[in-house]
Parts: C-alpha cells; sequence; structure tokens
C-alpha cells in the first residue's frame, strides 16, 4: 500500500479494540490517513490495548461507551475537529446486543461531520448480520453524499484482508 494512497484522508475507527478495528486501523495509518481509533467500551484494559495501538500507529484515541448517545456525539465532534474533519467512518466495534444501537448512532454522528467537509463514507466491518442494517442507512444517508458499506469480514483479519479493504474504499 502505497503511503500517500490515503493522504488527507481523515478516518475514525469505533471498535479498535477488535482484530478487524486493529488492522484496518494500522493499514489506514500506514496508507497515510489521518487516524483516530476509538475502544467501544470504557473498560479499563480495552482502553489500555486501543491506548498502545494508538501511539504505535500514531493516531489520537479515545475509549467510550458506544451504547450512551452523548458519548459518540462528543467523541464524533472531538475527534473529527482534531482531524481538521471526517472523511470516513469504520465500524468494527461488537457489542453483542448493543451493536445496533451502537452502528445507528454512530453512523448519525459521523453523517454529520462527514456532510460538514463534502462527502465520505461509512463502512462497517462485523461478523454476520450486517446485511440488514446496510439499507435503512444507505437511504438515510447516501442522498447526504455518505456512502454506506458492509464489509465481508473472515474470521481472521488479516494485513492482506486490510489492503484489500483499503483498495475498495471510495
Amino acid at each position: 500500500m502505497e503511503r500517500a494512497q490515503f493522504s488527507g484522508i481523515r478516518a475514525l475507527v469505533l471498535g479498535a479494540e477488535t482484530a478487524a478495528g486493529r488492522v484496518l486501523a494500522t493499514a489506514l495509518a500506514a496508507a497515510g490517513a489521518h487516524t483516530a481509533i476509538v475502544a467501544a467500551s470504557p473498560d479499563a484494559t480495552v482502553a489500555f490495548e486501543v491506548q498502545r495501538l494508538s501511539r504505535r500507529i500514531g493516531a489520537a484515541s479515545q475509549a467510550i461507551d458506544a451504547t450512551n448517545e452523548m458519548a459518540v456525539r462528543v467523541m464524533t465532534r472531538q475527534l473529527s475537529k482534531r482531524l481538521g474533519g471526517l472523511d470516513l467512518l469504520l465500524f468494527c466495534a461488537d457489542l453483542g446486543d448493543g451493536t445496533a444501537d451502537a452502528l445507528a448512532l454512530a453512523a448519525r454522528f459521523a453523517a454529520r461531520e462527514i456532510a460538514r467537509t463534502g462527502e465520505g463514507a461509512i463502512v462497517i466491518a462485523l461478523p454476520g448480520g450486517t446485511a440488514a442494517d446496510i439499507p435503512p442507512l444507505a437511504a438515510e444517508y447516501e442522498p447526504k453524499g455518505v456512502r454506506v458499506l458492509a464489509l465481508d469480514l473472515p474470521p481472521q483479519p488479516d494485513e492482506a484482508w486490510a489492503r484489500e479493504v483499503l483498495e475498495r474504499l471510495p
């Protein structure tokens, strides 16, 4: 992956504690994107792991309760300001029963930030069940210039998978 390929792209990875989140955040940063990573749980151990990843790849980081509307709104706005805008949300947070709610919140606030600066994408990388979430999100956000995509998530996301994903991004 060429470093300049994503130069200037401002990306937020929510669910950076997951295998998919880690490899995608690492690949984005290596490809030159301005990257912010967020743990979808305020658990101290999870937050520590995401903070270690952020230092390794040179990304801003936070840990939040991704099912809490105010936490998601504040986090999205703060990191968008820090990045100078937002072009891409990669949603990788697998929160069990709270995943659909967290996805809806993250999509709403990320779409708002993306629309402020032009157009971009919301990309969902979750095991199974994501196809059902795409039509309503796409219908709501695509008219605003925000593309919504779902990724096929392999059992063990790796660097090769992350490179393939980045090649498919708008």
